[in-house]
């Protein structure tokens, strides 16, 4: 079956003009790394029955595979969840496995140093209240779990709104879900180099993308406290012993190039 996606933005801040929306933006270009296109993309308020009637429409439309960004926070505002229950009449309750995610969470930000308290309070706990049937998705970069939901014959992946946690949970979490659906042939490799600067690795991404076309380099957000940068190296198309040509000869450039730059620096 075609993957048909569609994205919904969800945000007073981004139709209000105080936010640009660049998470979409983002998703876009990881989803054509993968040979999957978005057909149709639109931004609502944070009001839970105009959540519930947006996701109804993508999947009227025909989307198959819809993304939500913005509104799984503490806040009294972040209702992203509860309209997901409302398009789709789905119960709220506590998951587990999220309130896992999410008092892990906040006890290593207090033990950072980062927040005062690890105390479980009630908007932290919201972020653990899912609807039925909805799974979380690892976040380790900040507190809200992100959700998918198989319903209908369609998915659900349900992203906070903060750009460095998207980043993480669709690079550690989403990728996993979407390697599935790939059409046509698909390769793909992540390699690791041992640069402190993605500065100085960004020409060579650059030089390495337009000397072999076809292909997608980008780096991957760091866990916590890794060092090195790591790289998502794919290329889709039609002939599987192609495209992993390509990603191996790849990989082998830009190993190449990084030592090259380290004997030069």
């Amino acid at each position: 079956m075609t993957t048909n996606i569609g994205i919904l933005v969800i945000g007073n801040e981004i139709l209000d003009g105080l936010v640009l929306d660049t998470n979409s933006q983002w998703i876009i270009n990881q989803l054509k790394a993968l040979n999957f296109h978005v057909i149709q993309k639109t931004t609502v308020r944070d009001e839970i029955p105009v959540i519930g009637r947006a996701l109804r429409r993508l999947i009227s439309n025909g989307c198959n595979l819809i993304f939500t960004t913005g509104g799984l926070g503490p806040t009294h505002d972040d209702k992203t969840l509860l309209g997901v229950a409302n398009a789709f009449d789905l119960p709220m309750g506590l998951n587990d496995q999220a309130l896992e995610i999410v008092t892990r969470q906040y006890t290593d930000l207090h033990q950072r140093g980062v927040i005062g308290s690890a105390e479980m309070t009630e908007p932290r706990r919201k972020m653990a209240i899912l609807p039925k049937g909805a799974n979380p998705l690892d976040n380790r970069v900040g507190g809200a779990p992100g959700v998918v939901l198989d319903i209908e014959g369609a998915q659900i992946i349900c992203l906070p709104g903060v750009p460095g946690e998207l980043m993480w949970i669709f690079d550690n979490q989403v990728l996993q879900l979407l390697k599935s659906k790939v059409e046509g042939a698909f390769a793909e490799d992540v390699i690791y180099l041992p640069l402190r600067d993605e500065s100085t690795l960004a020409p060579i991404i650059d030089d390495v993308m337009r000397d072999i076309p076809g292909v997608y380099i980008k780096s991957m957000v760091k866990p916590y406290g890794e060092s090195g940068i790591r790289l998502w190296i794919s290329a889709g198309g039609q002939s599987q012993e192609e495209v992993e040509e390509k990603v191996n000869r790849v990989a082998n450039l830009l190993v190449k190039r990084c030592e090259d730059q380290l004997i030069n620096d």
